[in-house]
């Protein structure tokens, strides 16, 4: 199940070496670990002009794919939800945010450089500091990536559905995602995510009662037992409303 962890401070304050000796170090652990850095910048752009993908982009093209022999990359040329991007990485054991302070419902690890900083930083969600801290929290030293590695194990959350559903006896996710966080309770207890169907439209998680699952997993589970190459843990089909 993929977990979530940022690394959260403003500018020249370290996130970055964070990041590096976390992803060294859960990789070290036999976990699979992705990151996503949050860009600021209205007008920034990772390819470069002159080059053919930009060129591609420049005429049009609402995705540009450069595969080369050691990694392929997407550019894709539109704002994407947070959500939306962690979906597609979500055979990876962590995801590792860089930035993302207004981050809402996964765990947060704070690199602040004066008090100020923590007050403007630190919120419910803070499971651990590097560098200056809060009183009553762990903070760490930026060579203590040990230590930092074996807090995220324990606290890192992954993503929720955000139904709030109350299904776990919680008002909302967030307040699921807080007892969690403080022990209070599993992650077991959503219900939605321990399901056997999840159903997406559009990105978003619908709800399933337990007669419906049954009836699409034995459905799909008959059709799929008279195809070849279909063994497997999980399946994941795809259906749009009206053909194009």
């Amino acid at each position: 199940m993929l977990r979530a962890v940022v690394v959260s401070g403003f500018k020249k304050s370290g996130k970055t070496a964070v990041v590096e000796g976390l992803v060294r170090e859960l990789v070290k652990r036999g976990y699979r670990v992705g990151t996503i850095k949050n860009i600021r910048e209205e007008k920034f752009s990772i390819d470069s002009p002159g080059k053919d993908t930009w060129r591609h982009a420049q005429a049009g093209a609402s995705v540009v794919v450069s595969q080369a022999p050691r990694e392929v990359a997407i550019i894709t040329k539109r704002p994407t939800k947070l959500d939306e991007i962690m979906y597609t990485l979500r055979w990876l054991d962590f995801v590792i945010l860089e930035g993302f302070r207004k981050s809402k419902g996964m765990a947060k690890i704070v690199v602040p450089r004066t008090a100020e900083e923590v007050s403007k930083l630190v919120d419910k969600f803070t499971i651990a500091f590097v560098g200056y801290g809060k009183r009553g929290m762990p903070v760490l030293k930026l060579d203590q990536v040990k230590e930092l590695a074996n807090i995220v194990e324990e606290k890192a959350l992954p993503v929720m559905p955000e139904l709030d559903c109350q299904s776990c006896g919680y008002k909302s996710c967030e307040e699921f995602s807080l007892a969690v966080l403080s022990g209070r309770a599993k992650v077991e207890d959503c219900q939605p995510m321990q399901d056997l169907v999840m159903l997406r439209v559009d990105g978003k998680v619908i709800p399933l009662n337990p007669f419906v699952q049954d009836l699409i997993a034995n459905t799909f589970g008959g059709i799929l037992s008279s195809l070849k190459g279909s063994k497997g843990e999980e399946f994941e089909l795809r259906v749009r409303k009206h053909a194009r």
